[in-house]
């Protein structure tokens, strides 16, 4: 079942690059994203648009307004006094908003992705949010829905605040997601009521990519993104995910127009198999389970009645298992393996400084001895975008000559394919990185 990436050609050279859903340290989680770390972080890893994350709340609008401005009236924002070099980066205004409605007995709760073309259309989404009754207490707000007709009626009433507004479904199939687990749906209409007919773009998510959403017909028409949805700054968590629009100019109305037309270069995508929500499991560590037992379960091997065999507890499904469910609830006989409807331009990449952090022998990729190596191999290559469409040959010179045999042959490794995550993640767990073994989720 191993999954060959599509080979970009000259597509990997056009376009946007974007991330286009972040946090702030008011959404929960941990770190925060400061706009000075995203603006000295952001031209290494080679992404040039980034979302602002939580743009709804207060207190951090604030610091938006006080930190960033619109030079030019266009909806792209950057730092105020910046450098030349600091403008390379450049914010749009974003925010997340989970969506709560009932399905059935139980409560289905939805994050979606929102994006702003101004500071004016902010402050009135605030007003609109609050007259809907929503506690704006955090970073994430929440609206509480009664029905499926009102979760329509509300973000309509969004999306009229102007014709620029848009919004998207975020990390879709794991349990906040649109297609997640409990309670499940088969179709966006199921959810999102007559507003279904606005969706012009869905997020993979870190657990998913193009091979494992092609499974799902109703997507065919989408455009396909892939966004961090990070909370932090850091080099392996800001544009970990990442989306090139086929932009003509830098401006919000031009991001809107290629998210509503389709106009994706391609995406570069965190590995499925690392994702905390890849295969169906339950986290060791609890009951019967030893220190090293992994109760983690492809979708051919999943116990039918969803109970672990080893601690008889429930097991969480997989984004990879639900992708699968939903082919069939669709009326599709789709197999995973097989791309099916419209080309998806798209490449996996693990986050350099956990390869080199891996390759040194240390757990945390965050320390300054993999920062120092990072910079150095990121100077001689341009930014990591390039680390993973450089032609392999021109790479492995460029590295043996540039850092330690052993970590060139970490990133060697990796572009190869010669690694996997053992175990793959599950049940909010992240897959653990292994070089020098496959597995079929390589």
């Amino acid at each position: 079942m191993t999954i060959n990436q599509v080979d970009l050609g000259e597509e990997y050279k056009k376009g946007v690059i974007c991330d286009l859903h972040c946090h702030s340290s008011y959404a929960g989680g941990t770190g925060s994203l400061d706009l000075r770390t995203a603006v000295e972080n952001m031209p290494m890893k080679g992404v040039q648009l980034v979302g602002t994350g939580d743009c709804l709340f207060p207190p951090w609008l604030k610091t938006l307004k006080e930190q960033l401005h619109d030079p030019e009236e266009t909806g792209i924002f950057e730092l105020k006094n910046a450098s030349e070099q600091d403008k390379a980066t450049k914010f749009v205004l974003q925010t997340e908003l989970a969506i709560t409605a009932p399905i059935g007995v139980n409560r289905k709760v939805v994050h979606c992705v929102f994006l702003w073309p101004s500071f004016d259309v902010v402050d009135e989404a605030i007003q609109t949010i609050e007259k809907m009754g929503v506690k704006n207490s955090m970073g994430r707000p929440f609206v509480t829905n009664n029905s499926i007709e009102e979760v329509g009626a509300k973000i309509n009433t969004l999306l009229d605040i102007d014709p620029l507004v848009e919004f998207f479904p975020a990390h879709i199939l794991v349990p906040l997601g649109i297609y997640g687990p409990k309670p499940s749906i088969t179709y966006l209409s199921d959810y999102f009521g007559d507003v279904a007919e606005r969706i012009h773009a869905f997020e993979t998510g870190l657990s998913a990519d193009p091979t494992i959403t092609a499974l799902i017909p109703e997507l065919d028409k989408l455009t396909l993104l892939s966004n961090s949805d990070a909370h932090s700054a850091a080099l392996n968590r800001l544009g970990r995910e990442l989306t090139s629009l086929d932009m003509k100019k830098m401006t919000f109305a031009e991001l809107i127009d290629t998210l509503r037309n389709n106009r994706v270069c391609y995406t570069a995508e965190f590995h499925p198999s690392e994702g905390r929500y890849f295969l169906t499991g339950h986290r060791a560590g609890v009951n019967n389970h030893k220190a090293d037992e992994y109760c983690v379960y492809s979708p051919d091997t999943v116990p039918k009645d969803m109970i672990c065999p080893i601690c008889d507890l429930s097991l969480k499904p997989g984004v990879l298992q639900r992708a699968m469910e939903l082919a069939k609830a669709q009326g599709s006989e789709r197999e995973y393996g097989t791309m099916y409807g419209p080309k998806r331009n798209f490449y996996r990449m693990v986050p350099l400084v956990e390869i080199i952090a891996n390759g040194i022998g240390i757990k945390s990729p965050n320390t300054k001895s993999v920062r120092k190596i990072y910079e150095l191999i990121i100077g001689a290559i341009g930014n990591e975008c390039q680390l993973w469409t450089t032609p392999l040959a021109k790479l492995e010179e460029v590295l043996q000559k540039l850092v330690a045999e052993k970590i060139a042959n970490a990133i060697i490794e990796v572009r190869k394919g010669n690694f996997c995550f053992a175990p793959p993640g599950y049940d909010g767990s992240y897959g653990e990185l292994t070089i020098g073994e496959t597995s079929d989720y390589s």
